[in-house]
């Protein structure tokens, strides 16, 4: 006796709509899978990366590289070629999903069909219903099988491959104000062109790094002292940065750079200084190594803390993903490698300083027993983003920024950590070192002039260190900058303290005209800064957490010139270019002045 299949309730209106669903399901997974081979097979027998057309301007860029129409040509196929490529790229991963659906939802329906199947028994095994049933499984058998192995064909030709395409940047919208610079991984400009180092006429007109000249002094004469961010008054026009970033505004050239981030997204910025608008967006994405997902950090720093720098021909931006990047003027990217993620409690926010042709990295770590990262500094080409040199630094977590010095002997660059080091910027050789605190927190840069290196840690203390001899000259355990880096001018040091209240000392001394240890003034304010004072047309400005600006005079004695307020909390220190003010809210960027 032989078991066979009988239908059971197969008249029922559950059981026919199953057999419709089943049906539709069916038919739907393959035509997905049909449209699925036919986008791949078409995306891999025309690569839009190898465009004859575009292979030619770029041949004809090689004997013309100065050429702009060429460069235009050249960015306008580009965009096209990535537009075909990940129009295609959406289409596969929606297909998957498509597909996927189709599938379980057909053999759901299948599967569920059975239940409505009883095995019965035949006494005679000749009956031909057997032989019916048996041609109906094979059927079904075959049928199920020929769906797998075609869904199969089409998810495999659907999956990523290794197209250079599927590591750059998505292009944006064509016509909008951020697609510039989005079409290229490739600067079309020169990115082996190594910049000269900046002269001091490029630096006044200019604001390349952190502070500018990483000493905040402008040679500004008329910066604005009363503004009004509630009504508009004395701002000339305010811009939303689309992502959130700590990281202060460099200027170069009729170009403001900016950096956001989140959780997801990273961007490097270029906005017109004239009318604020954004010239184009670099969507930081796609490169090797960079965590899919992003590491925790504090909110004190996020993960858009460090400022970027420029060497005139190419701009560099760092993030809490260990993610850095070179962009030329346009957009385009000209290099980009992951340095690691970098472990520590608040998240990476050294700011880049460059020397020469050489890009300088400050990358220090949490070493706690289960760390796996070291602290070193790095110095990396700025055109091709190789490694120069690299050394280790046996040492805790800093969130200061390098400082680069002239001696009137050499250059230097000097990092401040529990030990300040020295080092050559060239070869990343240690020149000297001191030893400064036992454990704290480093966020202040230190600070140069005369002579004297200045080194704050708001856990400790304030120091004025001999360059030469490494000997202390002077030291004040009280009103300490924390996070706010100081400000050398006139023979005085400037500084904000967090909890609020801005100090002055005899830079040369430390003492007051009694001849003690002590401040010359301490100016009480309702709130605290994080923000670096800069000097500009002979005026201090100072801005609060609050969004106030305490202006005031660079004497023995405290001279408030104004405090304008900006109606928007702030902790960036802002750029100064010409005699207009550039400043970084915690939503928008403004333009104070001319």
């Amino acid at each position: 006796m032989r078991v066979v299949e009988q239908q059971k309730n197969t008249t029922s209106l559950a059981y026919r709509g199953l057999q419709y669903l089943a049906v539709i399901g069916g038919v739907f997974s393959f035509i997905i899978c049909i449209l699925l081979i036919a986008n791949n097979l078409s995306l891999k027998s025309s690569d839009p990366i190898h465009l004859k057309a575009l292979e030619g301007r770029l041949k004809e860029m090689k004997s013309d590289p100065s050429n702009e129409a060429i460069k235009l040509q050249i960015r306008e196929l580009d965009y096209i070629a990535r537009r075909a490529f990940f129009t295609s790229q959406h289409f596969n991963h929606l297909g998957i999903y498509f597909l996927v659906g189709g599938l379980i939802v057909t053999i759901a329906s299948y599967k569920t069909l059975e239940a409505y199947r009883q095995p019965v028994p035949y006494p005679d095994s000749s009956d031909p219903k057997d032989d019916l049933v048996d041609d109906a499984h094979w059927a079904r058998t075959s049928l199920t099988g020929g769906a797998l192995v075609l869904a199969g064909f089409a998810l495999i030709l659907a999956l990523p491959d290794n197209s250079p395409l599927d590591k750059a940047d998505e292009p944006v919208k064509k016509g909008s104000a951020q697609q510039t610079g989005q079409g290229s991984s490739e600067n079309t400009s020169n990115p082996n062109k190594a910049a000269p180092l900046a002269t001091p006429e490029q630096i006044a007109i200019n604001w390349p790094s952190f502070r500018g000249s990483a000493h905040g002094v402008s040679d500004a004469n008329a910066t604005p002292i009363s503004w009004d961010g509630e009504s508009g008054e004395g701002i000339a026009w305010k811009t939303t940065v689309p992502l959130p970033g700590f990281s202060s505004p460099i200027f170069w050239e009729n170009r403001i750079f900016l950096t956001g981030g989140d959780k997801q997204k990273r961007a490097v910025y270029c906005f017109d200084p004239k009318d604020g608008k954004i010239l184009w967006t670099h969507k930081v994405a796609g490169i090797p190594g960079s965590p899919t997902v992003a590491p925790k950090v504090s909110s004190d720093t996020g993960y858009a803390a460090s400022t970027m720098t420029t060497d005139g021909v190419r701009v560099f931006a760092i993030f809490s993903t260990g993610d850095l990047i070179a962009l030329d003027m346009e957009g385009n990217r000209v290099w980009a490698k992951n340095l690691g993620v970098p472990q520590n409690p608040y998240g990476h926010s050294s700011s880049l300083i460059r020397h020469k042709d050489v890009l300088l990295i400050q990358y220090d770590q949490d070493l706690e027993e289960d760390a796996t990262e070291e602290s070193f500094l790095a110095g990396v080409d700025v055109a091709t983003g190789k490694e120069k040199w690299k050394v280790k630094r046996d040492f805790g977590p800093s969130w200061a920024s390098p400082l680069l010095v002239n001696t009137g002997e050499r250059d230097e660059v000097i990092l401040a950590a529990e030990k300040v080091v020295s080092y050559d910027p060239e070869t990343g050789k240690i020149l000297w070192e001191f030893e400064w605190i036992e454990g704290g927190e480093i966020a202040p840069t230190p600070v140069y002039n005369d002579g004297l290196l200045y080194l704050c840690c708001g856990f400790a203390r304030i120091t004025a260190l001999d360059i030469k001899t490494q000997k202390i000259v002077w030291e004040n355990e009280e009103q300490i900058p924390g996070v706010c880096t100081p400000l050398l001018t006139n023979g005085l040091f400037f500084a904000g303290m967090d909890e609020g209240g801005i100090v002055c000392f005899d830079a040369k001394t430390g003492k007051d005209a009694d001849g003690e240890l002590l401040e010359l003034w301490l100016e009480e304010t309702d709130d605290g800064f994080y923000a670096s004072p800069i000097l500009a047309g002979n005026k201090i400005y100072l801005m609060d957490r609050a969004g106030k600006m305490h202006i005031f005079a660079p004497e023995k004695q405290f001279k408030s010139l104004g405090q304008p307020s900006l109606d928007e909390v702030t902790v960036c220190t802002p750029a100064v270019i010409g005699n207009a003010i550039y400043y970084r809210g915690t939503q928008n960027l403004y333009k104070i002045g001319l």
